[in-house]
């Protein structure tokens, strides 16, 4: 009979640093941000994990039918969380105006986690910045989110400039909502963001 090894806390720890697991926690665990609503944290956290009601997940739980499967956003994939978010045509042109209204330049990733990480690495090192890119980032999924419940709740119309319009005002309210020292007004935010964050 071989020998029994001892149950440490330290040797599973090491175990989850050293996999894919602690990658992804690291990427998702920013969702408990200060400026962010507990809410949008929940959603966020339950987007991480794949876990939430998006067409593919209900047609898997045989909730919805296949052909109830496909994406908003009149293309003809399988509406998923990736697909949603960041493949879809109409939807990651949303990333783009979003980049366009900060004045970057940038081919976005289509993997949620990556996607946060790269984003979140828009605004260089700098450990200010990076806070507010998670915000901005949280602002547009939430946004894209409502837009979508919108359509297949209540038959809106899914409108691209609401949602850029949605997402600046959520990030500004969020931001200035934790922040008193905060020297700049919506229309600032709106028009000109970069000073706003000290780039």
């Amino acid at each position: 009979m071989g020998k029994l090894k001892h149950f440490s806390i330290k040797e599973v720890y090491k175990d989850l640093s050293n996999s894919n697991y602690d990658h992804h926690f690291h990427a998702w665990h920013k969702v408990w941000h200060k400026a962010i609503p507990s809410k949008i944290s929940c959603f966020g956290w339950r987007l991480s994990y794949n876990s939430l009601a998006t067409k593919n997940n209900l047609y898997r739980r045989n909730v919805i039918g296949q052909g109830s499967s496909r994406c908003i956003g009149d293309c003809v994939a399988i509406e998923s969380i990736p697909q949603l978010f960041f493949e879809c045509p109409y939807f990651s042109g949303i990333w783009q105006s979003v980049c366009k209204w900060l004045h970057i330049s940038t081919a976005l990733h289509r993997e949620s986690m990556e996607h946060f990480v790269q984003f979140e690495g828009l605004f260089g090192d700098d450990k200010e910045n990076s806070p507010k890119a998670q915000v901005i980032l949280f602002a547009c999924v939430w946004s894209i989110w409502k837009a979508r419940n919108a359509k297949i709740f209540c038959n809106k119309e899914v409108e691209s400039e609401k949602i850029i319009e949605d997402t600046t005002e959520y990030s500004w309210k969020w931001l200035s909502s934790v922040n008193a020292d905060v020297k700049f007004n919506y229309d600032q935010w709106r028009t000109n963001p970069r000073p706003c964050l000290g780039l």
